[in-house]
């Protein structure tokens, strides 16, 4: 995807404005493209925006052919990138022909369905493709460049360095690499139907690969290595709402999920099922997680955020139903272990009884990764000083609204969207928690600026 402006952005100086507002967005997932969005819905003046990713289209986008198998695993009615419209997925959907590949008659209706997430993807494209066409007076280029590097600049704002060696400075600067995994493969592909297939992780990607796996003929089994043990729960077959006791919410680790798990007993009891206790949990789970000591976030990490992730990220029910046959088929095993070492063949596994080797032709890799601290974008960041690790380790330290906090505890101009903020913001890696941000974000920075140009007017 690309964008030739009609006109030249270093040439472009609107009228009675001394300075164009140069935004820069560091990566174009789906957190990326959503503050795309925002910026251009929200921003009440012109401005210059620069995209940077090294591929060459969004994943999953317009021209890739719907497929069944790689359903997201949140309901349509839970996946509306407008804020002040709850259906606007579903309305989109409706209008598209390509829905109608997937959605069968006789099934739950469609705000209840779970999509592809390529169609997902078109949606996301032709929502941006809207925002941009009706901002005739902003310039939006994107870079097919890794960003390598990010240091203040001399003149205020942000200096940018890319892989081909080019640096260019912006006034603020979003970044938006924590979202859309990829899985990475270790050996060549073996003969279809053949070979031994290892996938690392117990969450909904590792699954979704694995069941595709099968369901391609790719092979006859699949080992899956789960650091934890526990794997993805399902979804109700209709949605259901947030279930609240009416009793409120404890504001300590112990006694939240002591509250938690005496809930879902009565639920269960009462045939309502776990899934709205849950749902209710998460609306309160922010305020809970501010509340919490560092040494009971750090705890929750180790012993609670695996068996809390398997029961709010879900899977499909025909996902949920698929992967359990080919359990107790023998399609699919499951060891329990940390992987220690992926060799060329297979992987060195740590298990309760030791180490371990799992011999395999092909092994896929899956796993959950927070932010790449080694790497030299996040590097440069931290030796700038431009941000901080949060207490957990899980991410960047961000307010609500993505605004970094550096070692100054400044906001300077530089936001950390989406997952990014996993370690603050509790569920900030959902559809609906990065719509919300994102629109904050883009105030925010409204805000902002017009607080710098008052101070450099005074």
């Amino acid at each position: 995807m690309t964008f030739t402006p009609t006109i030249s952005p270093e040439n472009w100086q609107p009228t009675g404005q001394r300075h164009l507002v140069k935004l820069a967005i560091v990566g174009r997932g789906f957190t990326g493209m959503m503050t795309a969005i925002s910026l251009l819905k929200e921003i009440d003046r012109p401005f210059h925006l620069v995209m940077f990713d090294p591929n060459p289209k969004i994943d999953g986008g317009e021209g890739t052919s719907p497929s069944a198998a790689h359903l997201l695993n949140s309901r349509v009615r839970d996946l509306s990138i407008d804020p002040n419209t709850a259906n606007d997925f579903q309305k989109w959907l409706e209008e598209d022909d390509r829905w109608q590949v997937t959605h069968r008659a006789g099934d739950v209706s469609i705000e209840h369905s779970f999509v592809p997430g390529e169609i997902f993807s078109a949606y996301v494209y032709h929502r941006f493709s809207e925002a941009l066409r009706a901002r005739t007076d902003v310039v939006v280029q994107v870079r097919l460049e890794s960003v390598t590097g990010i240091d203040r600049h001399p003149e205020n704002g942000f200096s940018i360095s890319s892989a081909d060696q080019q640096t260019t400075r912006f006034d603020a600067v979003f970044l938006a690499t924590g979202y859309g995994l990829r899985c990475a493969e270790k050996a060549s592909p073996t003969p279809e139907g053949s070979g031994s297939v290892l996938v690392i992780g117990g969450g909904i990607h590792a699954v979704d690969r694995a069941l595709r796996l099968l369901k391609e003929g790719e092979t006859s089994h699949v080992t899956l290595i789960s650091a934890s043990g526990f794997l993805p729960q399902s979804h109700t077959r209709a949605a259901v709402g947030p279930v609240t006791s009416g009793h409120p919410l404890p504001h300590t680790l112990r006694g939240a999920f002591r509250f938690l798990r005496e809930a879902a007993k009565v639920a269960e009891a009462e045939g309502s099922g776990w899934q709205g206790i849950m749902n209710g949990f998460r609306q309160g789970a922010r305020d809970l997680w501010q509340a919490l000591t560092p040494a009971e976030r750090s705890r929750f990490k180790r012993h609670v955020k695996a068996i809390y992730d398997s029961h709010r990220n879900r899977l499909p029910p025909e996902h949920y139903r698929r992967l359990f046959e080919a359990i107790a088929r023998g399609r699919i095993s499951v060891k329990k272990g940390k992987v220690d070492r992926i060799a060329i063949n297979g992987v060195l596994l740590s298990t309760a009884a030791g180490l371990e080797l799992v011999p395999a032709d092909r092994t896929i890799d899956c796993r959950f990764r927070p932010t790449d601290v080694t790497s030299p974008l996040f590097q440069s960041l931290f030796t700038a000083g431009l941000v901080r690790r949060d207490e957990v380790d899980l991410g960047i330290l961000v307010d609500r609204c993505g605004r970094a906090v550096g070692s100054t505890g400044h906001f300077s101009g530089l936001f950390a969207m989406g997952p990014l903020g996993l370690g603050s913001l509790p569920d900030i890696d959902l559809v609906p928690e990065i719509v919300l941000q994102s629109t904050a974000a883009a105030d925010a920075l409204t805000v902002w600026l017009d607080e710098l140009a008052e101070a450099s007017a005074s």
